[in-house]
């Protein structure tokens, strides 16, 4: 699934000469923690509430008061910004760009259409869109089978599995594999089947052999 359905389009920005001051305010104002940073319509930067936070002077600071208000005042936006963020494009897949984004430790991601911002995607935006796939939203019918890696691989295992369930007249709704963290070489078989149907299901397949994990 694309970006460009899960981005916030027309974002609130902000420009590298505003004092910090101001960018917080917005912030504040508009229940944000990050904002674009467009200098004659290009970005040039993104500035966080973290950003803002850290250019505050420290509490063992040998300032006084005033001499640490005078110098925060005198901060730009262009001080604090990180530069050249890592971008994305409305075409671009959104599960892949959120795992590029963890692996870089980001949190936001501006959208780039030739050069021109056209939106903004936070991973709470990608996680929200994760939910939706695999209807993570509602769990009350996940059902978690220990594996193995050979096993799922096998072109017939899901027929299988949707085959016990059809006789009782119970749907599979949503199915994905993972590798167990504790548990090296096996996998996780997850299911999701019809709701107010768990416990039957769970029933038919620890008749038929399979492990029902916790």
């Amino acid at each position: 699934m694309k970006i460009k359905y899960w981005m916030t389009t027309e974002p609130v920005t902000i420009g590298p000469d505003e004092p910090i001051a101001e960018a917080a305010r917005v912030m504040k104002e508009r229940g944000f923690r990050r904002l674009p940073v467009m200098d004659n319509g290009r970005l040039v930067g993104l500035v966080t509430s973290r950003n803002i936070l850290e250019a505050q002077p420290s509490s063992v600071s040998t300032l006084s008061v005033h001499e640490a208000r005078y110098l925060v005042a005198k901060l730009k936006v262009s001080d604090i910004m990180r530069k050249n963020p890592y971008t994305v494009s409305p075409d671009d897949d959104a599960l892949t760009a959120m795992v590029e984004g963890h692996k870089k430790g980001l949190g936001v991601y501006p959208v780039l259409d030739n050069g021109q911002l056209v939106g903004i995607v936070t991973a709470t935006d990608l996680f929200d869109l994760v939910t939706h796939i695999f209807g993570v939203d509602d769990h009350r019918g996940f059902i978690y089978l220990a594996e193995t890696p050979e096993r799922v691989a096998d072109p017939g295992y899901l027929s299988r599995l949707v085959a016990l369930l059809a006789g009782p007249g119970i749907a599979l709704l949503s199915f994905i594999t993972f590798p167990r963290r504790e548990s090296a070489g096996t996998t996780v078989a997850l299911v999701k089947i019809s709701p107010g149907r768990r416990e039957e299901a769970m029933k038919i397949f620890i008749a038929n052999g399979y492990q029902i994990l916790d």
